[in-house]
C-alpha cells in the first residue's frame, strides 16, 4: 500500500491547483477567473482522494487537509451554480428589457414587419377566403376546421393529437421556439431572412384569425389565444430584432471589419433571442396548462389583457435606471 508521503507527494500538486483556484476566485467576487472551467473535475478528485484517505487511515494531517479542501470546493461551486441563475435572472429583469429598449428603432421596424401582415390577412381573408387557401393550404384550413369549428374545441383536438397538457407545452417549445431560433438565423443573410420570417408569420397567423371569422367560431379562438398571445408574439417580434441586429451588423459594420461587427452584434443579439425564446417558452406553458382549460371567455379575455399589460410593462419599463 502507498505510503501518505507517497500519496502526498504523487497529488500534491493537484490539490494546490484547486487550493490557488478556490482563493482565486474568492479574492476576485466578480471578476472572471482564467481555467474556473477546471473546478469541477479537480473538485471530483479531491473526493476521490479524500476518500482513499480516510479509507486507508493516512492520519489527520492529511485527511484534515483534503477534507477542507474538499469544503471549500463545494462551497465555491455551489455559489458558481447560484451565480448562474442570479444571472440569468439578471438578464431577464435588466439586460433584456433595457436591450429592447436601447434598440427601440429595430422594435417598431420588427412590429410594422409583423403586424402589418397579420392585420392586412386578419381583415381581408373574411371577404376572400382565397388568401387563406394560399397560405393555409387545405391541411391547415382542415386543422382550423377542427379546433375551432362550430361544436368543436381546440383542448379536444389537442389532446387527442398529443395525448396530454405536457404533450401539448412540449409541441408548443419545439414548434414556437424554433420558430423564434429560425427567425434570428435569417438575420446572417444581411437581414433579409430575419425580415421574410417576420413577415411571412404576420400574414399567416392574419390569415389563420380572417379564416376563424369567415368559417368557425371566433369566441371560441380568441377565448384559447387570449391568454399566451402577448409573450408569444412579442417573442416572434423581439427575435425579429435580434436577427436584424445580426444582419445590420454585417450590411453596415461602421469603423469595423465585418468578422469583429459579427461579433459584437452578436453579443448585443444574444440577449435579445434568450430573452426572446424564454417569453416564447413562458407563452408555451400558458398555451399547454392554462389555455387547454374549459375556463369561461371572458376569464380568458381577463387573463389575456392582464397578460399583454403585463408584458408591455415588462419590456417597456422594467430594469430602469432610477433617476439620481
Amino acid at each position: 500500500m502507498m505510503s501518505p508521503a507517497q500519496f502526498e507527494k504523487e497529488n500534491s500538486a493537484r490539490w494546490d491547483r484547486l487550493e490557488a483556484l478556490v482563493n482565486e476566485v474568492d479574492s476576485s467576487r466578480k471578476k472572471p477567473v482564467e481555467n474556473v472551467e477546471e473546478l469541477p473535475q479537480l473538485f471530483r478528485q479531491i473526493c476521490h482522494d479524500l476518500s482513499v484517505a480516510q479509507h486507508r487511515m493516512y492520519g489527520p494531517r492529511l485527511t484534515g487537509r483534503l477534507n477542507g479542501l474538499a469544503i471549500a470546493g463545494y462551497r465555491v461551486l455551489e455559489r458558481r451554480i447560484a451565480g448562474g441563475w442570479e444571472r440569468l435572472a439578471d438578464t431577464m429583469l435588466r439586460e433584456f428589457p433595457r436591450a429592447v429598449r436601447r434598440e427601440r428603432g429595430l422594435f417598431w421596424f420588427c412590429s410594422v414587419m409583423f403586424w402589418a401582415p397579420f392585420l392586412f390577412m386578419a381583415i381581408w381573408t373574411p371577404f376572400d377566403p382565397e388568401w387563406a387557401m394560399t397560405l393555409l393550404g387545405p391541411d391547415g384550413m382542415i386543422q382550423m376546421d377542427q379546433m375551432y369549428g362550430k361544436g368543436t374545441s381546440p383542448t379536444d383536438y389537442m389532446r387527442e393529437e398529443f395525448g396530454s397538457n405536457f404533450g401539448m407545452f412540449a409541441f408548443y417549445i419545439w414548434n414556437n421556439v424554433g420558430i423564434d431560433l429560425r427567425t434570428f438565423a435569417g438575420g446572417l443573410l444581411g437581414g433579409i431572412g430575419s425580415m421574410i420570417i417576420m413577415l411571412f408569420n404576420g400574414a399567416y397567423i392574419g390569415a389563420a384569425a380572417g379564416y376563424v371569422h369567415h368559417a368557425c367560431n371566433p369566441e371560441t379562438f380568441y377565448s384559447f389565444v387570449a391568454g399566451h398571445s402577448a409573450p408569444e408574439l412579442m417573442g416572434v417580434v423581439i427575435s425579429g430584432m435580434a436577427g436584424m441586429r445580426l444582419g445590420l451588423s454585417l450590411v453596415k459594420p461602421g469603423s469595423y471589419d465585418r468578422r469583429t461587427a459579427l461579433v459584437l452584434g452578436g453579443r448585443q443579439a444574444l440577449v435579445l433571442i434568450t430573452g426572446a425564446a424564454l417569453m416564447t417558452a413562458f407563452a408555451a406553458i400558458i398555451e399547454g396548462f392554462w389555455s387547454a382549460n374549459p375556463f369561461p371567455p371572458l376569464v380568458k379575455y381577463g387573463f389575456g389583457a392582464v397578460m399583454w399589460t403585463l408584458t408591455l410593462s415588462y419590456l417597456f419599463l422594467c430594469g430602469k435606471e432610477r433617476a439620481a
